[in-house]
């Protein structure tokens, strides 16, 4: 089945998905993301202050998937072709996952700028689920 999410889930984490929200620790200031859990900067378990990154960063991993996408992928991969996944670290030092758009996915990789965008990821059990990709910049 893949990396199944359930509705409930998928709407509790909205923020982090559409506007890639972190966490800053209110004991040493370190950004988190996901903005849940223990610090990475401290260890200390915390309420974390939101935060809403530029979305802008550099690419720090970076692999193509092409014909062997998880099932809620499958689909998407039919359509548009091989999948670029990056792991970039945002401008606040945070690094997270998230697929590319609006490129050729072999034609951008490790050290090159992108900025978030919002777009479609793929559907499950009748619901479209958007949220953040990432884009190269003329940075």
């Amino acid at each position: 089945m893949g990396a199944y999410i359930s509705v409930p889930t998928w709407w509790r984490q909205l923020d982090q998905r559409y506007r890639l929200v972190l966490g800053e620790c209110p004991d040493c200031g370190t950004h988190n993301f996901p903005p849940e859990g223990a610090c990475r900067g401290c260890n200390e378990m915390v309420e974390y202050e939101e935060v809403t990154p530029d979305g802008t960063g550099e690419i720090v991993g970076h692999t193509v998937i092409d014909g062997a996408a998880p099932p809620e992928f499958a689909t998407f991969e039919k359509q548009h072709g091989p999948i670029g996944v990056v792991v970039v670290e945002l401008d606040e030092g945070v690094r997270v996952p998230g697929m590319l758009a609006d490129c050729e996915p072999g034609d951008v990789g490790r050290g090159d700028r992108v900025e978030k965008i919002v777009r479609r990821i793929y559907e499950q059990e009748g619901v479209i689920r958007y949220g953040y990709k990432f884009t190269p910049t003329d940075d």
